[in-house]
């Protein structure tokens, strides 16, 4: 999978979102929260208002580029039985 976030990351990433977006918490206000709920970054440091702000811009991001992607079509194929010599 390209980029596949882990377990804790999307779960990390989606508590993020919920408070950012639908609670209109501050960045700051989110890190305050998680510390607070034992969270700490994917790479086992403190949360700050910065790394809650990167992980916020960086799902967002990777979700617009995930939903823009489209299925594949195999269009114009043509298969060729050869011969035994």
């Amino acid at each position: 999978m390209i980029g596949a976030y882990s377990g804790y990351q999307v779960e990390l990433s989606d508590k993020i979102i919920t408070l950012r977006d639908e609670q209109k918490f501050t960045y700051k206000q989110i890190a305050d929260q998680l510390i607070a709920e034992g969270y700490r970054s994917p790479r086992g440091f403190d949360l700050g208002a910065e790394s809650v702000f990167s992980i916020y811009k960086k799902r967002k991001i990777r979700d617009v580029r995930l939903n823009a992607m489209s299925d594949p079509i195999l269009s114009g194929v043509e298969v060729i039985r050869l011969r035994d010599k």
